[in-house]
Formats: C-alpha cells, structure tokens, sequence
C-alpha cells in the first residue's frame, strides 16, 4: 500500500509540471494571436498528456492499461481535431471576449492564471481518475484482469463518443450552411435535447469510471462528478444557454419544446 500511494503522488506531481507547461506554451502563443480561446483546442490533450504521463511512468502491458490508454487518446485527438476545424478563421469566442472585457486591462497577462492554469489545474484534478487503472498496472502482484466492468465501460463510452461525434458534425454542419446565426438546429439528435453534445461527453467521463471500478478507489467517482457539474452549469449547458434567446428568437420555443441535457420525446412539435 506504501508503494502503491507513493506510486500515485509521483505520477500526479510529474504531470502536474507536464500540464503547467502545456499551459504556459499555449498562453504565451495566445498574446501573439490575441486569441484566448485556443485553451479549447488543448482541454482534450491535457487529459490525454496527463494519462500518457502514468501510463509510461506505470507501463501498458496490460490490456486493462492499453484499453484505456486508447480510449482516452481516440477521445482527445478527436474532440481538439473538431474544435480546430471549427474555430478556424474565426474571431475569439464571444465567451473569451466577455471574460476579456470584464477583467481589462492586462488582460492579456492575466489571463494566464484565469483561464490557462486553471484549465490545466481542472484537468489535472480530472485525470485523478485514471491514476488507480494504471497504478494498479504497476503493481507485480496484482495484475488487472479484464472483467464484466470493463466491457460495461467500453460499450458505454462507445456509446457516449459516437454520440457526441454524431451532434458535434450535424451542428457544425448546420451553421456551415446557415448565414444568420438567428436560427436554431432541432433535428438529428438536437431534436431529443438542446445539448446532445454535452450528454455524450457526460457518458464518457462515467464510462471511464465504472471501467475503473475494479480498481476499489472511490477517488473515481470525483472526475465524473465533477464533469458533470460542469457540463450541466459552469462552463456547459448554463454558460451556453445565456443570453441565447437574445440572439436566437426562436430559441425560446426550442426550450419549451425539447429536454434540457437527457434525450427524450419533445413535449411538443419542434420549431423548423
């Protein structure tokens, strides 16, 4: 148990400094484009720096180990590959300039520790959950053995990455077409919830904890916790939702007709 714990403080301290640096790289290419919102495109690769961090300090020579490793990576490397195509030749995210805005000036070098560190630090606190997958790797005497709550795990994030691959594509193809953003997309699977997206990404995260469940840890339940919290208030569903009826009158109608976050029938006919 000494060594296993030691093992774990070792593992989150190196990435800790793994991700600071990452930040601090993309905070210094932001004051050259004076763009802030490229902190999205590395959200998805810090997580994913943070598991290659003790998946090589721990090893992958388990297929427990390896199945994650590579569920985390097809996640990451997709998710920064759409928010690239998506934000490109764009202004900065209207977000970004509200925060710019309220904390002027020296924003520019504040912005550092509001938004580049604390991405990282949230990340950071995240990717707690996959340190019991891998130290338990580490450990000669108790080599994981693939299980029920591994398959459970697989099938639900497969689940959760096709379905927010699905709404991500079927958004950005609808605001590539439609000149006025006074429009809003209800078909596909927006037609069942106003943030399928945001459920897919939830999935996930709760995918990666029942995959990690054998691991005895109740530290695993802390990553998707906290995903969800933020999925559904501070940087989600309530972070997106303001102001949007301003902008999208016929958003309003949208909310009454369609679920919030889990898909279900709309209460009513959707606006077309």
């Amino acid at each position: 148990m000494d060594i296993l714990f030691t093992i774990n403080t070792v593992m989150m301290y190196e990435s800790l400094k793994i991700l600071l640096i990452l930040a601090g790289i993309t905070w210094f290419v932001s004051l050259i484009i004076e763009d802030v919102s490229i902190v999205d495109y590395i959200w998805s690769l810090l997580i994913l720096l943070a598991v290659c961090t003790y998946a090589y300090m721990a090893g992958v020579d388990n297929p427990v180990s390896l199945i994650m490793l590579l569920m985390v990576a097809i996640w990451a490397l997709r998710l920064t590959w759409f928010l690239v195509k998506r934000g490109r030749n764009k202004p900065e995210d209207r977000r970004y300039q509200v925060i710019r805005e309220r904390h002027s000036p020296n924003f520019s070098y504040k912005s550092l520790y509001l938004i580049f560190i604390f991405q990282a630090l949230v990340a950071w606190v995240l990717s707690s959950l996959f340190v019991p997958i891998f130290e338990s790797g580490a450990d000669p005497s108790a080599t994981p053995v693939w299980g029920l709550w591994h398959s459970a795990g697989v099938m639900l994030w497969l689940f959760g990455f096709v379905y927010e691959t699905i709404a991500d594509q079927q958004l950005h193809h609808y605001n590539s077409r439609v000149v006025k953003e006074s429009s809003t997309l209800s078909t596909g699977l927006w037609r069942y919830c106003r943030h399928p997206n945001y459920f897919g990404e939830c999935c996930i995260w709760w995918a990666w904890c029942i995959f990690a469940i054998p691991t005895g840890s109740a530290w695993i339940l802390l990553a998707p916790l906290v995903m969800t919290y933020l999925l559904l208030t501070f940087s989600g569903v309530g972070n997106m939702e303001q102001g949007i009826t301003a902008r999208r009158p016929d958003y309003q109608a949208y909310i009454h007709s369609t679920n919030t976050f889990f898909p279900g029938k709309p209460r009513s006919k959707v606006i077309r």
